[in-house]
């Protein structure tokens, strides 16, 4: 077989043709790297964000709370409903919110954004574990006064101490929270019933989120509501149903790969115009490799492994650019809500994108290797 090191000093000679073809597969698969780690980390708010033994109820006909609406009546029945855990003094843990997503213009910015507005009571934070506050302190019912997630302090730009309009009024902002990175830290939190007279919500809400104890229970909840002839709703566990406000990525995935390919069939032609390009100024060097005793295929693999490791450092580079945005925190919309995610650039990610790119290698050189073993020794040393 021919030498490894044949190839490297001739890519190392043509070492601008060989930065130039090899910048190709650069942007491709650092572009595919970062569009893979934006879905990732999207997903991995999404999937987190739900506690396993929390069902969340809407309304018929509803897969999302923003849209949901169900009424006192509805709520007293799921209350009722049994297989729902209870607090020491027989309370049950059945959490009645109110979510709103309305639009705040950021002046620093001079741009609007999405805001999440959850109204919920102090049992709340007895269905809701995750839920931590970390600055300030919690609101008061009643007060005018509200907790935003850690998202929210980023995105908004807001402190303790610091108003915000809601409905016909100023609102004081006591509190930061965090919530394990879950989709809840791109939220404001405040008190149910005042949000609701703010917004003419009275006798209504969004959802009513229950706890069990145990994800097994869990499950035969959401059956025993579902089959329920006395309560018209749509349950399901609370890890559902962030899983579905999820599965809205699978497009954006789907968009990434097909980017992806376009931009990977320029590459492509990059390589194969490179490739035969060196075969045009190297016909007699082909011509010495075959008199010497070469088999024309072992000089086709030497010609495809060239263009392989055009593609290894392209796509190495790519890679490494690709990773500079792990854990860079931005915000984006899901369905009708916006979330704090952070780009998470995964093991599988740099598989997929080193794998990629060899194969772009290997697609790209193989026809002009083919046309290796056309050439004629005598005729080529002429």
């Amino acid at each position: 077989m021919i030498p490894v090191k044949y190839n490297a000093r001739n890519l190392v000679v043509r070492w601008k043709t060989t930065l130039m073809t090899a910048s190709g597969f650069t942007l491709v698969v650092a572009a595919l790297v970062v569009m893979l780690a934006f879905v990732e980390g999207v997903q991995q708010v999404c999937t987190t964000s739900g506690e396993p033994q929390n069902v969340i109820v809407l309304a018929k006909g509803n897969n999302d709370e923003v849209f949901s609406q169900l009424d006192t009546r509805s709520g007293r029945e799921i209350e009722r409903t049994k297989g729902i855990a209870r607090l020491n003094d027989g309370q049950t843990l059945a959490s009645r919110e109110i979510f709103l997503v309305i639009h705040r213009h950021l002046e620093s910015a001079n741009v609007f954004k999405f805001l999440q507005v959850r109204g919920v009571t102090p049992l709340a934070f007895d269905v809701h574990t995750q839920i931590e506050v970390t600055e300030g302190r919690n609101f008061r019912p009643n007060q005018s006064e509200i907790i935003i997630g850690s998202g929210v302090q980023r995105e908004h730009e807001l402190k303790v101490g610091d108003t915000l309009p809601l409905g016909r009024k100023q609102w004081t902002v006591v509190g930061v929270f965090t919530a394990k990175g879950t989709a809840f830290e791109s939220e404001v939190w405040c008190d149910q019933g005042e949000l609701a007279s703010q917004f003419r919500r009275e006798g209504v809400f969004s959802s009513m989120v229950v706890r069990t104890d145990s994800p097994a229970d869990a499950a035969d909840l959401v059956e025993r509501l579902k089959d329920s002839r006395s309560i018209v709703c749509n349950p399901m566990t609370e890890t559902e149903y962030y899983s579905k406000q999820a599965a809205q990525t699978e497009m954006i995935t789907a968009a990434a790969w097909i980017i992806a390919w376009f931009m990977g069939v320029g590459a492509i032609f990059g390589v194969m115009n490179t490739m035969f390009a060196a075969i045009g100024q190297r016909r007699k060097d082909i011509a010495v490799l075959r008199i010497l005793g070469f088999k024309p295929y072992e000089i086709l693999i030497s010609f495809l492994l060239e263009a392989i490791l055009i593609s290894i450092v392209g796509g190495a580079l790519g890679i490494m650019i690709g990773m500079a945005v792990n854990g860079f925190s931005r915000s984006t919309a899901v369905g009708a809500r916006e979330v704090e995610f952070a780009f998470k650039v995964t093991q599988s990610t740099i598989t997929f994108a080193a794998a990629f790119s060899i194969s772009m290698g290997i697609l790209g050189g193989l026809l002009p290797a083919l046309s290796v073993v056309r050439v004629q020794p005598l005729e080529a040393l002429k």
